[in-house]
């Protein structure tokens, strides 16, 4: 399948690419800007704004995909407190956009929309969250998502589109903007390996639990889903495995060798919260996906790329 790719050039996007090309289908990039090479065997590099719905529906119009992965969005939670205008414009408009223009230039092409497991807020079940439990959005990011998530089911019911939606939660892996808590470790971690900084190491809340996935296991579950996934359907991707951050700390520091002082940022610091563990049964049963990559393989290949 030709298959067009939003926000292409971020950290999820250039592996998307890759699990495309590997897989036969035809990747189409398309972002509001392009740095690093693209990896091979994307066919079309397309520069496009998602906030502009004439520019997007003249892209979609060019490139006419059979299917569209939508990851151009704002990804890093505390920008949503920050820039919430800009937040709701780039997560909802531009999925709003999108959804416009496949339904009028391509209405047979399958759209995938990636949402977030945080959709579903704190919950405190004794099981795993499905996606028919409620949903409970507490961050404005989260919000946002919520609302680009129920516009696309919204099409799929409505307009007879054919469009799934995932909720996966945090992604980690080779390529990740140390923004992010695991790959600013690793870049700070490298860092003192290499002398090139005192051995105090900035941290946030070390005892919140989190659910990572290998970056590659998700561009896989995104590809199987386009592929298999029932139209006007929800899925969560998760790796079932919640892990301390502070064992994350801990398995980097072995990783590159040193044991730096820990030093809290309060500027870094956000509350312990009870993330829900996400049930994946629903995606394994309609494609057979499940995590592959250990989280040990992850963060070796992380740090390996800082």
């Amino acid at each position: 399948m030709r298959i067009l790719v939003t926000g292409a050039g971020g950290f999820v996007g250039r592996h998307v690419l890759r699990e495309l090309a590997d897989n036969g289908h035809t990747p189409l990039a398309l972002d509001c800007r392009f740095g690093d090479s693209l990896p091979p065997g994307t066919d079309t590099v397309t520069e496009a704004d998602v906030t502009n719905a004439a520019d997007i529906r003249a892209a979609v119009k060019s490139l006419a995909p059979e299917a569209c992965i939508h990851l151009a969005g704002i990804a890093f939670v505390p920008d949503g407190a920050s820039a919430p205008g800009l937040l709701f414009e780039v997560n909802v408009m531009g999925t709003l956009y999108l959804l416009e223009a496949v339904k009028a230039e391509t209405p047979e092409a399958k759209v995938l929309v990636v949402s977030s497991g945080h959709v579903y807020g704190d919950c405190n079940m004794s099981r795993p969250v499905t996606e028919a439990d409620p949903l409970a959005p507490l961050s404005r990011y989260a919000i946002s998502k919520l609302a680009a998530d129920l516009m696309t089911l919204n099409y799929a019911h409505d307009c007879s589109m054919k469009a799934v939606t995932v909720r996966p939660y945090n992604h980690i892996g080779p390529g990740q903007s140390p923004r992010f808590v695991v790959a600013s470790f690793a870049d700070q971690l490298k860092k003192i390996a290499a002398g090139e900084a005192e051995a105090r190491m900035m941290v946030g809340n070390l005892d919140a639990e989190r659910d990572f996935t290998d970056v590659r296991d998700v561009a896989r579950a995104y590809r199987l889903l386009l592929e298999q996934g029932r139209d006007g359907e929800a899925y969560n991707v998760a790796s079932g495995r919640p892990v301390a951050i502070r064992a994350i700390l801990e398995m980097l520091s072995k990783i590159a060798g040193v044991s730096p002082e820990i030093v809290v940022d309060p500027e870094r610091y956000r509350p312990a919260d009870n993330s829900a563990s996400l049930d994946t049964s629903k995606i394994e049963q309609d494609t057979g996906w499940q995590p592959c990559i250990s989280l040990e393989q992850s963060l070796q290949d992380l740090y390996a790329a800082v």
